[in-house]
């Protein structure tokens, strides 16, 4: 006689196995397509649940529409943007040239000269440039970040936008629809709406939307762009870290941006032209200028500065992996000191092998995390590779004066790469992100200062000491590991 509980048990074995096929179909790196078989079989109706809501980057029918529709055109858009400062790898030195060139292969957009660049590493200095930025910008600006927060100096940041909007500047601010959310029911969001301020939210999070597109895929891009001659980037958050995430137990969070001048800056917010067209099918009235008019900034090299730089964006609508192959070529070239810095790491093996083969041929590799985390699980999945790392001799210092969330990759004192990705698998696969490329010893002899300041505020972590912590622990982490592909 079949009974209820065996037609379950049948019903539940047929799904499991649909889903694992579909799972192999995929063509996934082994530790996630891994993962996601452990979670479905281990988890009954829940791990099945969890892989068709998250298992798969689907970003929607329109959005793949959309990015189908712009991609040759936004290739395009970016080498007509850059023809009049595009730079010859090949005069970058042997140590950047190849990173330079894969990162143009993969991205699109070349190596571009005449840029000043400032770097800021203190809250209050950066929400007070971009004030000033807003308030002597004339024609356009528009400012993407992850995170909006109603709170603190962030404040005088949405009057400066609406003062620029009454004299007539365009102004259009993206945000991301998980990240912002909060603020998208705020008093700030009604005072943008009334002052006119084009408001776009990116990737809005509703049960209705769950079913059509993965609710996880972000856009993480921190990025200002003022009269297309000027930009920010970096890892600051529209948040006032005095105001933000106080109860959080990490302390106050610790950010670095620069301020660019030149012609990448055009390019910059052609990007940030881009999400505004994926989003809602425009776009954003080609945030106040024509392409023509882009050409012609972008096509004046001035004596802003010598700096070289190559803006990179990635996210889950392009090729998979890219990210993170540049930054694998970025370690692979470091030959004498290489330093980097996370909030978040749990980078899958190849940036471990990646780092424990520069330490073992030679170079000095520092890793700075922060002492205290946000979040636990990857808290505990980033421990779990600490043993490896310190065997190689790697340095690992945990930062203890609040969340350093700064991320940067300092290879030689020669060049770097700067920006929004964190040394994880949700920036490299799952996120919309944007890093800076930048080819300039002195703009890295900068932040080379800046991580060693931070170093002045770390902690060591002893390998002894490390290797005599408990077998729950280990466990933990080991377990925490498993599931970072998932994260």
């Amino acid at each position: 006689m079949v009974t209820p509980a065996f037609l379950l048990a049948c019903s539940h074995g047929a799904i499991c196995a649909a889903l694992m096929l579909r799972i192999l179909a995929r063509r996934n790196p082994p530790g996630v397509s891994m993962a996601w078989i452990l979670l479905v079989l281990a988890v009954p109706v829940g791990g099945a649940l969890l892989y068709v809501m998250i298992g798969e980057r689907r970003l929607g029918r329109r959005w793949i529409e959309r990015a189908e529709a712009e991609h040759a055109v936004m290739a395009d858009r970016f080498s007509r943007l850059a023809r009049g400062a595009a730079v010859d790898p090949a005069v970058l030195g042997p140590a950047a040239e190849p990173t330079a060139r894969l990162a143009r292969a993969l991205g699109g957009i070349d190596v571009m000269r005449g840029h000043r660049v400032e770097l800021f590493s203190e809250s209050a200095g950066i929400l007070q440039g971009l004030i000033d930025d807003i308030d002597a910008c004339r024609t356009h600006c528009s400012l993407e970040f992850y995170i909006w927060h109603h709170a603190g100096r962030v404040l005088d940041v949405i009057d400066a936008l609406v003062r620029a909007a009454q004299r007539g500047v365009k102004v259009t601010i993206l945000m991301d629809g998980l990240g912002s959310r909060p603020f998208t029911r705020s008093a700030g969001m009604h005072v943008l709406h009334q002052a006119g301020v084009e408001v776009i939210v990116v990737r809005p999070v509703s049960a209705f939307r769950l079913a059509a597109a993965r609710a996880d895929l972000r856009n993480h891009r921190k990025l200002a762009v003022f009269d297309h001659h000027i930009a920010w980037t970096g890892s600051f958050n529209m948040a006032d870290p005095l105001e933000f995430k106080r109860d959080a137990g990490v302390g106050p969070w610790i950010d670095a941006m620069v301020r660019i001048e030149g012609p990448s800056c055009a390019v910059l917010g052609a990007m940030t032209a881009a999400m505004a067209f994926l989003q809602q099918g425009s776009h954003g009235k080609d945030l106040g200028v024509s392409l023509e008019a882009l050409e012609r900034g972008a096509g004046v090299l001035d004596d802003r500065g010598p700096v070289a730089l190559q803006p990179f964006a990635s996210g889950p609508g392009f090729a998979y992996q890219h990210v993170e192959s540049v930054l694998l070529s970025a370690i692979y070239s470091a030959r004498h000191e290489l330093i980097l810095t996370t909030p978040y790491f749990a980078p899958g093996e190849s940036i471990v092998m990646a780092l424990r083969s520069a330490a073992r041929r030679g170079v000095a590799v520092t890793l700075i995390v922060p002492l205290r985390c946000d979040s636990r699980l990857v808290q505990y999945a980033s421990a779990s590779y600490f043993s490896d790392l310190l065997a190689a001799g790697i340095r690992i210092e945990r930062f203890d004066g609040g969340l350093l969330h700064t991320k940067s990759v300092v290879v030689d004192g020669e060049f770097a790469v700067f920006g929004t990705v964190n040394l994880d698998l949700r920036s490299f696969h799952l996120n919309f992100e944007l890093s800076t490329l930048i080819y300039d010893r002195g703009v890295a002899e900068r932040l080379l200062a800046l991580q060693r300041s931070y170093l002045s505020q770390c902690k060591p972590l002893d390998a002894i000491l490390w290797e005599g912590r408990g077998l729950g622990r280990r466990i933990l982490e080991n377990a925490a590991q498993l599931a970072s592909p998932l994260l």
